[in-house]
């Protein structure tokens, strides 16, 4: 269920910066924006997975990742998971580009694995009061103010670590998502990433919370799910089709993860294939 809202602007915007829109979006279904937005930009997950493509490059969203977008950045983001969930602030204001670069803000920043209820709150107390369509924006604005500091301690903490330990696993993740039909192993990914095996696999846990293969399986079966519920394919099919030759441990795989088998999964839909 999402909750959006878009203020009336009126004399806010004499405020040192003040709120343009906040939203939970349950599911995030993703957008595409080729000239990016008139807003400054702040979105965190906190269920599901994304993944965000911003100046050439993808970065995998996962519950605790937080990214910043300052207007005009084209940008695209979609699910990579049912349900993925978002919660986003957009805001403006004369003084809100000099505050952000004199804060060490670039145009684009993301972090990931962070503590959502240090922030969360903040960003809860912010979507009431912007409700209140007389009081809202001068409330918004201080709220404002502080949910950027404490995005900043995230964004900004440690750069050197974002640069080097998220972009080890992205071209992994990318070709995961793109290739997940195809024959995928442990050797090919951490050779797509550029480093030993054992460094690969250590980031990658570091960084998702998963194993590689976990990662794998559960792209293979969340779009198994989507095939056994939209299609009258057979089991055998779908099971070829997200990447298992072998239809029983296709069916393993899924009962693992899933708790039922792949037929059960479709006769409890609603969905019952003779």
């Amino acid at each position: 269920m999402s909750d959006v809202i878009y203020p009336i602007i009126g004399i806010q915007t004499s405020l040192p910066f003040y709120l343009t829109g906040i939203g939970t979006c349950n599911p995030e279904f993703g957008i595409k924006r080729e000239k990016g937005l008139i807003s400054h930009l702040f979105l965190f997950t906190t269920e599901g997975q994304g993944i965000l493509n911003v100046g050439g490059n993808s970065y995998f969203q996962k519950e605790g990742d937080m990214f910043y977008l300052a207007p005009g950045v084209h940008h695209e983001y979609r699910p990579n998971s049912s349900g993925w969930v978002t919660n986003w602030i957009l805001f403006k204001g004369e003084k809100a580009e000099d505050l952000l670069k004199r804060m060490g803000f670039s145009d684009f920043e993301h972090c990931a694995n962070t503590d959502t209820s240090v922030y969360l709150n903040i960003f809860r107390k912010i979507l009431s009061v912007a409700k209140d369509p007389l009081k809202g924006g001068e409330k918004s604005s201080v709220l404002l103010y502080e949910f950027i500091l404490t995005a900043a301690d995230l964004l900004l903490a440690s750069t050197k670590e974002k640069s080097g330990m998220g972009s080890v696993i992205e071209p992994a993740i990318v070709h995961m998502n793109e290739h997940y039909t195809e024959n995928i192993n442990l050797n090919l990914l951490a050779r797509i990433s550029g480093v030993s095996l054992q460094h690969f696999c250590r980031v990658f846990k570091a960084k998702t919370g998963m194993r590689p293969m976990e990662y794998l399986a559960k792209k293979r079966i969340a779009e198994a799910k989507t095939l056994l519920l939209n299609t009258g394919e057979s089991i055998g099919y779908v099971s070829a089709a997200v990447g298992y030759d072998d239809q029983n441990y296709f069916g393993m795989v899924f009962k693992k993860y899933e708790g039922i088998t792949p037929s059960d999964y479709r006769k409890q839909r609603g969905l019952v294939i003779i």
